[in-house]
């Protein structure tokens, strides 16, 4: 074998090249992809690259309003007025006595007493978004009372070099969490149990440790857009402060004489003189010499061709986030293109939502509830870890049209009743409670004023007549008897 054949297969062998995949070979016409060999994602994600996506990326989110729309628009379909927890165990009294205890806990849930339970579901889900994670610490306060830490992506982290963790996480023999090594005020470190934190994220790598923001790869388009865009509003300034433009043979003003002339009067000069003119006519005259011109000054900038540039950046960056025109501009595409956008929407948010219950709002309700069975707060319940959650009104486009169709799948049997009242974000067994108390009042105020119960809920309909009332006045006066 030639040396030729020999270096040909250490090249195939190490770098893919010659290879029949195409997008593995090499090429003078294309730039070498950064990156080492395929390997673990926590080894891609070290601490000084994850931190310093974490510093731009609140930068963004605080400067940035396409960033902000979409971390809002996340968190606010997403969460909503709260995801929240609904008892399933086989005791209707012991389900309503559960969800009261949660909701009065929940009012002020946080160490700081500053959030309620809803409030913290909205900044750990701006969190995935911005950090790429967010960490509960279950702990208890100074009374004893079980209350949820907030700990940001930058307060989890070790010292520089230290091999007993992965960035701040420490990792049994088969990787997983054993503590957590959070950093303190004063710069020293303090290791929480792995049983007490709660680590919220979207698994993109089964290998990772840590986690990138959703919106990394947006950071560079965003920032270039920024740097773009404050360098174009510099330049029109600048052309709106030119007004006219002197125009003569040579280019140049001639600073010795004529109307523009600067530091001293213009010399006299023969003809008529425009000052004089300007008195007697009104408005502005200005002489000209022969060879001069003086036109408006128009400016070009920003040109079409600037403003659809910014289009395409701010499209891939909402890429794998939430959908361009959904969250920015819906005005260029028709109404399937809609429901389509609003479809893609829709399932980002239950997505979302899935990853807030299991990795959040569940542990927390089985955090909650079990140490109330356990000191005596809730009575003790065989299934009362089962549960499920009210999640917010779900996104449409067309209210009026799926409400038909909503309410023709629930008298079809096709959809029951408290799927219905999920999709509208409403709790089924308090909406039946609330209709049969608003039932049971109306039959009563039919009888008391003596009048006939369709009266109450349909007073337009014109069916009831003057006969009809006297008829029911009898019937009650007969029944009073």
């Amino acid at each position: 074998m030639s040396l030729r054949q020999i270096f040909g297969k250490a090249l195939a062998y190490s770098f893919g090249w010659f290879s029949p995949y195409e997008s593995a070979n090499w090429s003078p016409r294309r730039g070498n992809v950064p990156g080492a060999s395929p390997g673990d994602a926590k080894r891609d994600l070290t601490p000084g690259i994850r931190n310093e996506l974490v510093r731009r990326s609140r930068y963004l989110h605080k400067n940035s309003g396409f960033v902000r729309e979409l971390v809002g628009n996340m968190a606010i379909y997403s969460t909503g007025d709260g995801i929240k927890p609904q008892a399933q165990s086989s005791s209707q009294e012991w389900n309503r006595q559960a969800e009261a205890y949660f909701a009065n806990w929940a009012a002020r849930c946080e160490v700081t007493r500053r959030f309620s339970f809803e409030e913290c579901q909205s900044l750990v889900c701006r969190g995935i978004d911005v950090d790429g994670e967010y960490f509960v610490h279950k702990t208890r306060d100074r009374d004893n009372r079980l209350v949820l830490q907030l700990i940001e992506a930058h307060r989890v982290g070790d010292a520089s070099g230290s091999t007993d963790t992965v960035d701040g996480i420490g990792l049994d023999a088969v990787g997983a969490p054993a503590f957590y090594r959070t950093i303190l005020d004063d710069g020293s470190f303090r290791d929480l149990p792995a049983e007490s934190i709660l680590h919220v994220f979207e698994p993109e790598s089964s290998s990772a440790v840590r986690h990138a923001a959703t919106i990394q790869h947006s950071i560079n388009h965003i920032l270039d857009e920024m740097e773009l865009l404050a360098l174009e509003k510099h330049a029109v300034k600048d052309n709106a402060d030119v007004a006219r433009i002197l125009k003569t043979d040579r280019g140049e003003i001639d600073d010795e004489s004529g109307d523009f002339s600067v530091g001293h009067a213009p010399a006299p000069m023969d003809g008529s003189d425009p000052v004089s003119l300007q008195r007697i006519i009104g408005g502005k005259l200005v002489a000209l010499k022969p060879n001069e011109s003086l036109d408006s000054f128009q400016s070009n900038r920003p040109s079409p061709t600037f403003t659809g540039f910014l289009d395409f950046v701010r499209r891939d960056s909402a890429l794998g986030v939430l959908p361009y025109e959904f969250a920015a501009d819906s005005s260029k595409i028709g109404g399937a293109g809609v429901r389509l956008v609003v479809a893609k929407a829709d399932r980002r948010f239950s997505f979302r939502q899935l990853i807030l219950i299991q990795r959040f709002i569940r542990p927390v309700w089985s955090y909650v509830i079990g140490d109330a069975i356990a000191t005596g707060a809730l009575p003790a319940q065989v299934d009362w870890h089962k549960v499920r959650f009210q999640r917010p009104k779900r996104v449409t486009v067309d209210a009026g049209r799926e409400a038909e169709q909503n309410r023709a799948d629930v008298e079809t049997g096709l959809k029951t009743l408290s799927e219905s009242y999920a999709e509208l974000g409403l709790d089924f067994e308090e909406q039946a409670e609330t209709r049969a108390q608003d039932a049971r009042l109306l039959l009563d105020l039919a009888a008391k004023y003596q009048i006939p119960l369709e009266m109450l809920y349909r007073p337009s309909s014109g069916s009831v007549t003057a006969s009809e009332i006297t008829a029911t006045e009898e019937t009650v006066d007969v029944k009073s008897a």
